[in-house]
């Protein structure tokens, strides 16, 4: 039985921190008592020679004692209530601390050339949900290589590590649909992809447009793909209202003024962990996928706070806390870790579509396109 939080206070408070953009750690007070009911703590953390989360080596005593005497600066393009939990786990299970800076990738992306060209770059680790983007810090320095421990392990993967180390899949996003579960009930419940075109959806579903992020442009591509330009066009004609950022559609969503919503997996999950009216679908035809990808900087080179939180993100633990909470862990071998009631399926299933590197590079400007086109969208 799950337990509930103090739903009014925690609802409140993850909701009102989905609206934020960023700067400082910005942690909500549900963040921190929600780390617990997405996944118990590990059921063994030793720290008297290192760090070591059941059974695998995190860091060793010296990097572990460097970096509590520091902390981890990140900037990260992926949702600010699931960072809020990443942040609460990863400084409970290390005692180093952590400060966030969040914002959506493309204007991030803006923000860390420019400091980095300025040498101004004070985040130790970037986090962003755009091959592409990943892929131009590479080639600019704002990557540099660096291996975790579990980095043999994570080369058996397929587009895990990239460049030798200069920069990591932490895991991948995923997207389906879900509902307001106060108006939304019983036979009404869509359970496929095709039931979004319902007439009565129409004027009620919720969509973030799909040149707002890698993770919209690989669920665009998902369902051109999966079910035809058709589809989508029939999808456009539903009149959803149109979101630049999921945060806002979450809102709209849990206060019920739409009742159905593409959206992301992982974001919806932390509103409803943390009491928002919200129910996810994981639909036997197929899900979304896309990348969320990390690297160290150089002022990462030189905190040890910053090596150790991708050392944790990469192992057993943090991938574990990630699948809780709603990503599909990149690093393979793992044993299946549910989000809550559901099961998303493994990044190497038939039912998991990723929207890879490759395609980001050739098809992202026309599934924007055609969707912009679908969706009678001019931004």
């Amino acid at each position: 039985m799950r337990r509930k939080l103090t739903l009014a206070a925690a609802a409140t408070a993850l909701l009102v921190a989905t609206t934020a953009c960023g700067g400082g750690s910005g942690q909500s007070p549900a963040s921190e008592a929600a780390r617990n009911e997405v996944l118990p703590m590990p059921a063994q953390i030793d720290t008297s020679n290192g760090l070591v989360i059941d059974g695998e080596k995190i860091a060793d005593k010296q990097l572990l004692e460097e970096a509590k005497k520091d902390k981890v600066v990140l900037y990260s393009g992926s949702g600010k209530e699931s960072e809020d939990l990443t942040i609460a786990r990863f400084k409970a299970e290390t005692g180093i601390d952590i400060e966030l800076t969040r914002m959506p990738t493309n204007k991030l992306s803006e923000r860390v050339l420019s400091e980095h060209g300025a040498n101004q770059l004070g985040a130790g680790v970037v986090r962003v949900t755009d091959p592409l983007v990943a892929e131009q810090f590479a080639e600019r320095g704002v990557y540099v290589p660096y291996k975790p421990p579990s980095y043999d392990e994570l080369k058996k993967g397929d587009n895990v590590v990239f460049n030798d180390g200069q920069y990591l899949t932490a895991y991948y996003s995923a997207y389906a649909f879900g509902y307001n579960s106060a108006a939304v009930q019983g036979e009404d419940v869509p359970k496929k992809w095709a039931d979004l075109l319902d007439p009565k959806w129409k004027g009620k579903l919720g969509v973030v447009h799909a040149g707002a992020g890698g993770t919209v442009t690989a669920l665009a591509a998902f369902q051109l793909d999966a079910f035809g330009e058709d589809y989508v066009s029939k999808l456009g004609a539903q009149q959803p209202r149109i979101f630049d950022t999921t945060s806002v559609q979450l809102e709209a969503l849990a206060r019920g003024e739409i009742t159905v919503a593409t959206l992301g997996f992982n974001s919806t999950y932390g509103a409803e962990v943390a009491g928002a009216p919200l129910k996810l679908v994981v639909p036997e035809d197929g899900i979304s996928g896309s990348f969320n990808l990390m690297g160290l900087t150089p002022a990462g080179e030189k905190s040890a706070a910053a090596k150790v939180f991708i050392n944790w993100t990469m192992s057993q633990a943090g991938q574990k806390f990630a699948a809780a909470q709603g990503f599909v862990p990149a690093r393979p071998g793992l044993e299946p870790t549910p989000t809550g009631e559901y099961q998303l399926p493994p990044a190497d299933s038939e039912q998991f579509h990723l929207f890879t590197p490759e395609d980001a590079a050739q098809r992202s400007a026309s599934t924007i396109q055609s969707w912009n086109q679908a969706f009678h969208f001019t931004g």
